[in-house]
């Protein structure tokens, strides 16, 4: 059961006797303790304006009941503040942050007053449902995808700047990537005989992009292995364009699919809610954060919506053989931007990874032969020796071994099915 229906279907009997509104900062927090033990007359038990985050349990342990509930702001250490106060036997559960946004203040704004707000609107029903926060082992899988996420700017940045000094100085631009670059910009310091600052300053840049390169293939790998640990990362790269990264990121940020109880919810989640075309003041707010004439309204998970936009993209190129890439190829010639079509075909993969999440069969042989060949180049990402370390053996033998487990319930193809296969 979700935790808004758990709200919603809360009973008086079950309901605990202290009610905590907790607003946390970086270092410093504030709880407002209400004693709820009179339904209809609660009453302000204790309050503490500054408390440190690293006496909170201790605190907790010499003035609060472990017959309560906290209910905590959301803000960027409230996941980490839960999950202290749940190893510490006390419930807590995580709010939005505009639950009080429309709460009128008499006066000035501050931490005490936060809170108290914070614990009304859970006793006078005000909240309905609770901010889902991700397990230890999903949360560390988000840092990694935030780190790989990150590096990928930096070596972006660092390879502009590199192209920047070129230009200005009328040198050779590399336009090779990843180690090629390196390797091109140092024949040609060698060759032009470049010196004085200007050389400097490629070396150091280079020296940059090296070491972030490194750390970026490093974090590729290790999500690598991760997806090839989780079955429902594996079952995710059946989509078409979706790669290991790609499926890494959508399970990293749903775990549990059961919280979204519709595939339009996973998608508006991921970044891909359409603006409609109205006349109220909402989606024009939107088009305003999404930008003009872009087809969504800029909201969602960035991360999730770069890599399955960047799948509708690869739908296009290298498979347009497919349903789906035909599909999106008859948008793009009816004249639809591509941009908004690949964006298009994203929301859909998104809703397909929906039913896979949860479990939903795999209708046909389709896909079999584009998977087994996503798996043979998954091998190779790993590396041979890596993967014999694991336990695998060929990549056509892991190929096929993955496939089975997807498909081998499924009745054969037949020879006319086989040549309609999607790319």
């Amino acid at each position: 059961m979700s935790a808004k229906r758990q709200l919603r279907r809360r009973s008086t009997e079950d309901e605990p006797r202290f009610v905590i509104g907790m607003d946390a900062h970086s270092k410093k927090l504030a709880i407002s303790i209400w004693d709820w033990s009179d339904r209809f007359n609660p009453c302000l038990h204790r309050e503490i304006k500054c408390m440190d985050i690293e006496a909170m349990v201790a605190t907790y342990e010499r003035h609060v009941d472990l017959d309560s509930i906290t209910i905590i702001e959301a803000s960027t250490n409230s996941a980490n503040l839960k999950r202290m106060l749940n190893e510490a036997g006390y419930r807590a559960e995580v709010v939005r942050s505009d639950t009080i946004a429309n709460k009128e203040r008499k006066r000035r704004i501050c931490d005490i007053v936060d809170a108290e707000n914070l614990a009304l609107a859970y006793i006078k029903g005000d909240i309905d449902e609770c901010v889902w926060t991700p397990s230890d082992r999903y949360t560390e899988y988000r840092d990694i995808m935030f780190a790989y996420r990150d590096t990928s700017k930096e070596v972006t940045r660092i390879s502009n700047r590199i192209w920047s000094v070129c230009s200005r100085k009328g040198y050779k631009l590399p336009i090779k990537g990843g180690k090629a670059k390196t390797a091109t910009l140092r024949a040609m310091i060698a060759e032009t005989g470049i010196g004085g600052f200007a050389k400097e300053q490629l070396e150091t840049l280079l020296e940059d992009y090296d070491r972030l390169f490194a750390r970026k293939e490093a974090l590729s790998k290790r999500i690598a292995e991760i997806v090839l640990s989780n079955p429902r990362m594996l079952k995710l790269m059946q989509l078409q364009g979706v790669n290991y990264k790609g499926a890494f990121a959508l399970e990293a940020a749903v775990e549990d699919p059961h919280r979204f109880s519709k595939a339009s919810k996973l998608a508006a989640y991921g970044g891909f809610s359409p603006i409609v075309n109205s006349s109220g003041d909402e989606e024009e707010n939107a088009k305003r954060r999404g930008g003009l004439h872009k087809p969504l309204d800029g909201e969602g998970r960035q991360d999730v919506k770069f890599f399955f936009t960047e799948a509708g993209q690869s739908v296009l190129t290298s498979c347009a053989n497919s349903k789906l890439g035909k599909w999106g190829w008859a948008m793009v010639n009816r004249g639809k931007p591509r941009n908004k079509v690949a964006c298009a075909i994203g929301r859909k993969l998104i809703t397909y990874g929906w039913h896979i999440l949860r479990g939903d069969p795999t209708p046909n042989r389709d896909s079999e032969a584009f998977f087994k060949r996503k798996m043979r180049g998954f091998h190779q990402t790993i590396g041979a020796k890596r993967m014999h370390e694991l336990g695998y053996g060929t990549r056509n033998e892991f190929a096929d071994a993955q496939a089975k487990l997807i498909y081998g319930k499924l009745a054969e193809q037949t020879t006319s099915t086989k040549e309609k296969a999607v790319c």
